[in-house]
């Protein structure tokens, strides 16, 4: 009986002895396995969120606890959540991970109070489960068109996604076979509520297979070859030296009205000389530009050079006179002078110089190209009178009948020549070449300058000057009187 008693009593300390062993073990938990993973929405703008299912795991401690730690377990437990709640913009596969949130003194009390231990560890999921986007390619619609020529092209388009902006990295100046980047952005009408083109798209579950594409350029028409100076033709005209160039039009030419040309030089032209000259469009615009660009032109060149050539070449120089012909007409000229003056009662001659030659040449008013030499002896005279005193004037002695010989020599005939004239008048003066002197009361047959000379007989004429050897400041020969003295005048002047 004893001995019975004695067994019961080690059974009920052995059991009372795993009670209390058992009520005080603290029970171990992963929070990990009890957390679930919601993944929704399309593949790239998906979301994946993790919610901690805190009844699950305290269902399977709760015939462990007793009934005020696992209430209070359960309060703490209760609030404990995972941050981010919601990763948003995820795809399939993307690894994503969560954090708890929950108090180090919880973390504690769960422990000491509760006695449970809860692990709590970074958590990582796996997305899966998204909707796939469709792929749209957003050139399918898109309708390119190429305007213009060959090099000067021109790209637009029509149609294609509205909410798709088009840009090209090149839009003229185009060639068949260019290659042409097209760009597709979101259009500005949509970029206050999304972000970019993607974004807008995948709203919509799409996405774009390509934001680029690669264009070549085709179908443009080629340039026509055309030669604007076709059309025209240099006119030379003149002497050699002093040679003019004119532009003659081809009017047949329908493109001739929308183009102006320019020589770079018109005068003073001898054969051998290279003028330029240049195209330009009427507007002042370059001719090749504007010829492509509206009639489909392509011009090689806008500037063509052209060598002179035709232009009549006459004895060039004094030089080239025959030496005996111009002594004739010079000593023709000092008689004339002497046997003026001799006829004027008031005037002594003083001197006569010889102060050089002019060689030019004048156009034939009806034919062109046809020029009469003349060759001039230009001479000062210097007389005295009681009314004008010491007085110079100038006078000419001229040829207009020379020969040029092949060898380009100019043989002239002194036998006729020309000399200053005049015409008076009692009722209206003087007139033709002649003036009247510093007094008034006499006149003098002649130039009462040289400048006066040279626009009568040259300018006036349009002579075609070749050389002027008159130097008015250079020692002259003196002519009259033949020993280089000059006569005294007489003592009394008895006037004209």
């Amino acid at each position: 009986m004893k001995k019975n008693l004695s067994r019961v009593l080690r059974l009920l300390i052995i059991l009372t002895a795993a009670f209390i062993l058992t009520a005080c073990k603290k029970l171990e938990v992963t929070a990990d396995e009890f957390v679930e993973f919601t993944d929704q929405g399309f593949d790239g703008i998906g979301t994946s969120k993790a919610e901690f299912d805190y009844k699950e795991m305290l269902k399977d401690v709760k015939d462990k606890m007793k009934d005020e730690r696992y209430s209070a377990a359960r309060k703490i437990l209760k609030n404990v959540t995972l941050t981010p709640e919601t990763v948003k913009d995820v795809s399939n596969g993307q690894t994503v991970t969560f954090e708890w949130d929950i108090d180090e003194d919880d973390i504690k009390e769960l422990e000491e109070e509760c006695k449970l231990i809860v692990k709590f560890g970074d958590v990582e999921h796996k997305v899966s489960g998204l909707t796939p986007l469709n792929e749209v390619d957003l050139f399918k619609n898109l309708n390119i068109s190429y305007g213009g020529y060959d090099t000067i092209g021109t790209i637009d388009y029509a149609y294609g996604e509205g909410y798709v902006e088009y840009t090209f990295d090149k839009t003229e100046g185009l060639s068949n076979g260019d290659t042409v980047k097209v760009t597709a952005s979101l259009d500005d009408w949509y970029k206050d509520s999304y972000t970019d083109l993607n974004a807008y798209m995948a709203n919509m579950g799409e996405k774009p297979a390509s934001l680029t594409k690669d264009i070549v350029v085709s179908g443009l028409t080629e340039l026509k070859d055309y030669d604007p100076f076709s059309s025209i033709t240099i006119k030379y005209s003149g002497m050699d030296e002093s040679g003019t160039a004119q532009i003659s039009t081809d009017w047949s030419d329908s493109y001739y009205y929308y183009w102006e040309y320019a020589l770079d030089k018109t005068s003073d032209l001898k054969n051998g000389d290279v003028i330029t000259v240049t195209a330009t469009a009427y507007d002042g615009t370059p001719i090749d530009e504007y010829a492509a660009k509206y009639y489909g032109l392509k011009i090689a060149e806008s500037s063509k050079q052209y060598t002179v050539e035709g232009l009549v070449v006459l004895a060039g120089s004094v030089a080239d006179i025959v030496p005996e012909g111009l002594e004739g007409l010079t000593q023709a000229g000092k008689d004339a002078i002497v046997s003026l003056v001799d006829g004027w009662s008031a005037t002594d001659l003083v001197m006569i110089e010889d102060l050089g030659t002019v060689l030019g040449y004048e156009e034939d008013y009806w034919y062109s190209d046809q020029y009469t030499p003349y060759v001039y002896k230009i001479f000062r005279v210097k007389t005295h009178n009681d009314a004008d005193g010491e007085f110079s004037f100038y006078w000419y002695a001229s040829c207009n009948n020379g020969v040029l010989s092949d060898d380009g020599k100019l043989t002239i005939d002194p036998a006729s020549y020309d000399c200053p004239s005049n015409h008076y008048s009692s009722w209206w003066g003087v007139s033709g070449e002649a003036f009247y002197g510093p007094s008034g009361d006499l006149f003098y047959v002649g130039f009462d300058s040289l400048e006066s000379l040279y626009k009568t007989k040259f300018e006036d004429r349009s002579l075609l000057v070749k050389e002027n050897t008159v130097n008015e400041d250079a020692p002259a020969a003196i002519l009259f009187p033949e020993n280089g003295a000059g006569e005294e005048p007489e003592a009394e002047g008895t006037g004209a």
